[in-house]
């Protein structure tokens, strides 16, 4: 089978996407050795030589160039990919409208439909708009969870045989550093130690404001000596987000977009990791937090309880006063903390991109069978 790959996301600054796409290439890699499955990698921009992306006899990175984004999904790429014979192609959420190649999607999550507080009109129309199109053509729909399975079921109305779950994984080649490597990376940007770490976007659906609040009333009850550290770049409708950080005053330690490298440092530093976010459609940053032994709060709902297990504190992310005492728990606490760092490190070993590359695999296989 010849197999076209959007991979635009590898290319581009660190998201969930990004992670995804990489670490689904490098399993594809690894499990589909000695066989006769060939790969095409659709790009908009040339690679950075680090990404060291599979390239030889089963492997082929393209660059496709367009004057517009939309029109590189609808126009440019599926002229390539039939001009490349591929039986089949797998997008993440909006794909050209085709049947030939045999079209195959991957979808993170539906926040726009379920949290619209969290996007601006047009966005939330262009997204769904978008979503809907490609689910009605797509031979094979890819989760990133049950919880995202079940909500573009009942969201789409997509038949749940059509669904595949293929869970996310932890970023390839991160790793948690030795303890000398963790100080110069946090004088780097400034942080003392102790401190709480928060990392994500600056946008509603991160419920960074709640966390701010709720960490500074923790704080102030147990006599904290902590502060909040939060890496992440600034999004869209962050007024409260800005209201809460500068009413936090020196509590807050706001690091600003972090490069890749640095994160494993910064979890492994702090005391706890906080992430009670309001909706994910996996929550990798779990994960990071895991693989670095740091104690998480997390919320209970959406994909979060899927993926920290027993793992972590589990709250209701719309709740300040949950939020801050289960924060004063996992730092002052040492038993606590060190049951959740145990099991945190037990819980990120059932998460494997080889084992999400065998299920994408059955996936592309169900989808030209089927077509």
């Amino acid at each position: 089978m010849r197999i076209g790959i959007d991979a635009r996301t590898a290319c581009h600054p660190k998201t969930g996407d990004r992670t995804y796409t990489l670490g689904l290439i490098r399993g594809l890699e690894a499990v589909t050795r000695g066989s006769s499955h060939e790969f095409v990698l659709y790009v908009d921009t040339a690679p950075p030589a680090a990404l060291d992306l599979p390239d030889g006899e089963r492997w082929r990175v393209r660059v496709l160039e367009a004057l517009h984004p939309r029109l590189w999904t609808l126009s440019t790429l599926p002229r390539e990919a039939r001009r490349d014979r591929v039986d089949l192609l797998h997008v993440q959420y909006n794909g050209p409208r085709l049947r030939d190649p045999v079209l195959v999607t991957t979808v993170h999550d539906v926040t726009f439909r379920l949290h619209p507080e969290s996007f601006s009109l047009k966005d939330r129309l262009l997204l769904d708009w978008g979503l809907r199109s490609t689910l009605s053509v797509a031979a094979e729909v890819l989760a990133v969870s049950e919880c995202t399975a079940l909500d573009i079921e009942r969201t789409y109305g997509v038949e749940r045989d059509r669904i595949t779950v293929t869970y996310n994984a932890l970023p390839p080649g991160f790793a948690a550093p030795e303890p000398e490597a963790v100080p110069p990376v946090l004088a780097r940007h400034g942080i003392d130690f102790p401190y709480a770490l928060f990392v994500g976007v600056l946008q509603p659906r991160k419920n960074v404001a709640r966390i701010v609040r709720a960490f500074c009333s923790a704080r102030q009850r147990a006599d904290l000596p902590h502060r909040l550290a939060i890496a992440g770049k600034r999004g869209w409708l962050s007024a409260e987000i800005d209201a809460a950080i500068s009413e936090a005053g020196d509590a807050i330690r706001l690091l600003g977009y972090v490069p890749d490298e640095d994160l494993p440092a910064l979890y492994a530093g702090a005391d706890a990791f906080l992430f009670p976010t309001l909706y994910e459609g996996f929550g990798i940053p779990v994960l990071e937090a895991f693989a670095c032994g740091t104690p998480v709060v997390t919320s209970n709902v959406s994909a979060l309880p899927e993926v920290a297990g027993d793992a972590a504190l589990l709250v209701k992310p719309t709740s300040l006063e949950e939020i801050s005492s289960a924060i004063e728990a996992a730092l002052c606490d040492d038993a606590l903390r060190e049951r959740l760092r145990r099991r945190g490190l037990e819980r990120v070993r059932r998460f494997d991109w080889r084992q999400t590359a065998e299920l994408t695999l059955q996936a592309y296989e169900r989808a030209v069978t089927r077509r």
